[in-house]
């Protein structure tokens, strides 16, 4: 059997019902968030009796009422298969964990999970990467790019999936499909991966989420679910081809 996969951006803990609710609902083999409190883990992988790897992207100056503490804020990969090897990669110039104060303080940062399921290998990659006002392409991207592709050349096949903030059809975007060479598995005519019920710009057409995969992988089924975040999460399932 295939492997299902879901990736979403979660806004914190904003949609934490709508969220359980979803994982609950479609059950995923592998559940890759993004924008996640720590705090919130435990609660999101108990619906699904889930291990949880969660990686520190940067700390949320804010806190609850009552506590003013940080709060430990990043991407968390939940699996219900068995897990060879996870690894939490850098790719910021500054790997330094900061409190929150501009869009782009959080630490870009890439879990790679290596599974294997029904005898063979999968390697799912998530990320958060750099954000740009209205999806443009900046140097502070170019330059976060260059270093993920350095972080993801040891490995020679994997499904990276996440909020890219490259919009389809964009120089970044462009980057993910032509120097890495990765297919693109959102559905063509999906314009906007952003959910106007929650997100606080309104209808933006910008498909910034996505699950890329190397050649190796068949990605099928692919579903955006809507009404669960600012975000749409998508849905499919993974298998690897036979050679």
């Amino acid at each position: 059997m295939p492997l299902k996969l879901l990736t979403l951006n979660i806004e914190h803990d904003r949609h934490l019902d709508r969220v359980a609710q979803t994982i609950a609902t479609h059950l995923p083999d592998v559940v890759c968030l993004q924008e996640v409190f720590e705090k919130d883990c435990a609660k999101l992988a108990a619906v699904g009796g889930y291990q949880v790897k969660y990686a520190l992207s940067t700390l949320m100056p804010e806190g609850e009422k009552g506590n003013t503490s940080p709060r430990s804020w990043g991407v968390a990969v939940l699996t219900r298969v068995p897990v060879h090897n996870q690894t939490v990669a850098y790719y910021a110039d500054d790997p330094r964990i900061r409190i929150f104060k501009e869009s782009n303080d959080p630490r870009r940062l890439v879990v790679m999970t290596e599974l294997q399921h029904e005898g063979r290998n999968f390697k799912i990659g998530t990320t958060h990467f750099t954000w740009s006002k209205n999806g443009a392409t900046t140097d502070e991207q170019r330059e976060d790019f260059a270093r993920l592709k350095r972080v993801l050349l040891p490995y020679p096949d994997y499904v990276l999936c996440g909020d890219f903030n490259a919009p389809r059809g964009g120089e970044m975007f462009s980057k993910f499909t032509g120097e890495l060479g990765l297919i693109d598995h959102l559905p063509p005519h999906v314009t906007t991966t952003l959910d106007s019920q929650f997100h606080y710009a309104g209808a933006l057409e910008l498909a910034v989420d996505n699950i890329f995969s190397t050649p190796e992988y068949r990605v099928t089924q692919v579903q955006v679910l809507e009404g669960i975040s600012d975000h749409k999460g998508i849905l499919a399932v993974v298998e690897r081809r036979t050679l």
